[in-house]
């Protein structure tokens, strides 16, 4: 069967967003002169601009397009000559739907393609309408069952919204969407909106001013109010959220603003990162994040685990296992190379305490917080000197632990492409050890400090 049409117009709108851009250039030199009939003369300049762009992107939406073939997706662009990509089905790593509330209001969806191999691309995005977008979806990675293995619930969708939480993301959303608003209200609606949510947060801080000192009280309120809302978008997020396996087809959905559907190439995964954060430490449940072809994680786990529970992912991932990993004999590790930031940061925070006791006793609070962070990235550095390790596990999976900044990563690496390379300083030399670094599909990789150097060469004839 074969199935051809054009993308949604949506493709237009963000065509568009380029000729807005090209429009700021005449608003400038009209701001730069600043009269009358330079500012005359540039919104001529922005019309035909936007004109022109609005023909181009007709045209380029009116010659593009897709075409379903029964092994291959056949996409094409071009506005003079013609550009196409053909991406075979097996070649085809991650799925993604992404619906938005503003695409379900226009019956579009966002579609992107993560591929297996680098060459022509690493993925591509386009949108589809909602049926177009389901019919690729059942042809590349058709799926016939859709028994669920993972579905968050009570107490447990909980840990799952506190673990899947992200505050640099929502912090950016953030800030885009206050700006959109700022520029829909208008002048004096964007007045009244920050004094409405400015006021409010410095009533919020006044309270905790009644607890702790004032700068510290300002921080605590921003801190609190920023995990908020990263918790707000992950709870909507992960509305609904469901796993499911389907033969050699990993089906992960939900989301109640976003709408948003993976569909993961089971054969293709990468690796599985079991991430043991401050949090996740502290709920004793564990993030699980996939890895597959040019598809590195996204910014959302696929379950959570508890330790000793390991058949809820085995379900899901039969080939995953974590062993016990024996780091060998390490009385010779460097301490310096686990401690370096974590001591150093240490050693700063510690005395500008000292000074601020001695000075400014008003900023002690404020600076106890990067006293605690840093001693908290001093103690993940000793942990890591007695547990970073590699491994080779049975059934030639390889077991891989490593620590980054505040948290530890335990990873089963299952795809066979690697290439594993050594650095030894004249220090690590006399001691025979070496920093192993382990190269993975797509320019990924991963460093483990401190391992001997016959273990190294060990994963290297193994391999």
């Amino acid at each position: 069967m074969t199935c051809r049409g054009r993308f949604h117009f949506v493709y237009i709108l963000k065509l568009l967003r380029n000729g807005l851009v090209l429009c700021l250039l005449p608003m400038i030199r009209a701001l730069l002169r600043f009269d009358l009939q330079s500012l005359t003369t540039a919104l001529k300049q922005d019309a035909v601009i936007l004109a022109v762009m609005a023909l181009v992107a007709l045209l380029l939406w009116h010659r593009g397009g897709w075409q379903l073939e029964p092994d291959r997706l056949v996409l094409k662009f071009g506005l003079i000559g013609w550009h196409q990509w053909v991406l075979p089905f097996d070649q085809v790593a991650v799925l993604e739907q992404s619906r938005p509330i503003w695409l379900r209001t226009l019956g579009a969806a966002r579609v992107t393609l993560y591929t297996t191999r680098s060459r022509p691309f690493k993925k591509a995005r386009f949108y589809l309408s909602r049926s177009q977008g389901a019919l690729l979806s059942e042809t590349i990675l058709p799926v016939q069952n859709d028994a669920v293995v993972f579905a968050p619930s009570g107490a447990e969708r909980l840990r799952f919204v506190m673990l899947s939480a992200n505050l640099a993301a929502s912090l950016a959303l953030l800030f885009v969407s206050a700006q959109q608003t700022k520029s829909l209200l208008g002048q004096s609606g964007s007045a009244l909106f920050n004094q409405l949510t400015l006021g409010n947060l410095a009533r919020v801080e006044k309270l905790v001013e009644l607890v702790l000192p004032a700068g510290l009280a300002w921080l605590f309120t921003l801190i609190c109010m920023l995990w908020g809302l990263a918790l707000l978008f992950s709870f909507l997020s992960t509305s609904n959220f469901r796993v499911s396996r389907s033969g050699g087809v990993i089906l992960a959905w939900g989301g109640r603003v976003n709408h948003t559907e993976r569909r993961v190439l089971v054969s293709s995964i990468n690796f599985c990162d079991v991430r043991q954060s401050p949090i996740a430490r502290l709920l004793r449940r564990f993030p699980v994040y996939l890895s597959a072809g040019s598809f590195t994680g996204a910014d959302q786990p696929f379950l959570i685990y508890k330790k000793g529970e390991e058949q809820l992912l085995n379900a899901l991932l039969p080939a995953f296992r974590l062993e016990a990993l024996d780091p060998g004999p390490i009385s010779d590790r460097s301490w310096p190379l686990y401690l370096w930031k974590g001591g150093s940061a240490f050693g700063v925070s510690a005395v500008l305490l000292s000074v601020s006791l001695w000075r400014m006793p008003s900023l002690s609070p404020l600076l106890l917080i990067p006293l605690g962070l840093s001693a908290g990235l001093l103690a993940l550095g000793i942990e890591a000197r007695f547990s970073e390790g590699a491994a080779r596990q049975e059934g030639g999976s390889l077991r891989v632990c490593y620590t980054r900044h505040f948290t530890r990563h335990d990873l089963c690496v299952l795809t066979p492409d690697l290439s594993f390379t050594t650095f030894q300083t004249p220090f690590s030399e006399t001691v025979a050890r070496c920093n192993l670094y382990i190269r993975l599909p797509f320019r990924q990789k991963l460093r483990v400090r401190g391992l001997k150097q016959f273990q190294a060469d060990r994963l290297k004839l193994t391999h």
